[in-house]
């Protein structure tokens, strides 16, 4: 895992006119693993212990419902501000999972001279109660907003349970409430952008650290499925050739 994520930050494609190389986010994949191997209403809480962990590069956070995965890059003289994440919820009676999310905040770089640009990515799936599902919105723009909103909640009352632990996995997952703010923020003033969110492109807005966002959420059934990514580097076809929408990990939510 460290080897790969270290190849994430400083493998580069050179870039001679340019004076310098290029660090794309896209072999994030390597660190979203773990989190795809976790399937919800199936998987066991002895499941996930068994495969959500890398233990010669990251530590692990746990309560009676809730376990974490989580490392960091750097070290006290060369710091980064790549870091990351893997947490899992499960039922308390049946201890299945019911919710999972995985983080990644990378730093990037784009020639020898400028300034590295971090690009942030966050997927979740949770299982979502009748009571949100199913209860009488006004339109389903009202609905899609309700179902934010009862996302971050849950996620916010999983990681009060394990961030104690650490201040990196800490900072983390306030990126990442920072993003919902956001998102929420848009759509108080113009609920009418609700419209995008299940749509390939997603619906636009600004982080408040990392500018340039896109969300998608689908909901299937009973499990609603979140994408953010927040940063420069996602959307700049300097860094990457394909837009938002493009994306294997967006196409094929």
């Amino acid at each position: 895992m460290k080897a790969t994520v270290l190849g994430v930050i400083t493998a580069g494609v050179c870039v001679l006119f340019l004076g310098g190389c290029t660090t794309q986010p896209h072999v994030y994949e390597q660190v979203f693993d773990r989190y795809y191997t976790t399937t919800l209403k199936s998987s066991t809480s002895a499941d996930v212990l068994a495969s959500i962990q890398d233990p010669e590069t990251e530590l692990l956070s746990q309560s009676e419902s809730v376990v974490a995965a989580w490392g960091k890059e750097g070290e006290e003289k060369k710091p980064s501000r790549t870091h990351w994440f893997n947490m899992v919820a499960f039922d308390e009676e049946q201890m299945n999972a019911v919710r999972k999310c995985g983080f990644i905040l990378e730093e990037t770089h784009w020639g020898w001279n400028q300034k590295p640009r971090p690009a942030l990515r966050f997927d979740t799936e949770m299982v979502m109660a009748p009571d949100v599902l199913d209860a009488a919105y006004a339109n389903n723009n009202e609905k899609q907003i309700a179902v934010i909103k009862k996302t971050q909640d849950l996620f916010g009352s999983d990681t009060q349970e394990l961030t104690f632990d650490s201040q990196s996995f800490h900072s983390s997952t306030i990126m990442v409430q920072q993003a919902f703010n956001s998102v929420l923020y848009k759509l108080s003033h113009s609920p009418a952008y609700a419209v995008k969110l299940p749509q390939p492109e997603g619906m636009e807005f600004d982080h408040p650290t990392l500018g340039e966002s896109r969300i998608r959420m689908l909901i299937e059934g009973d499990i609603v499925k979140i994408k953010i990514k927040a940063g420069k580097p996602w959307f700049d076809h300097y860094y990457i050739d394909d837009p938002f929408q493009e994306q294997p990990d967006v196409k094929y939510m």
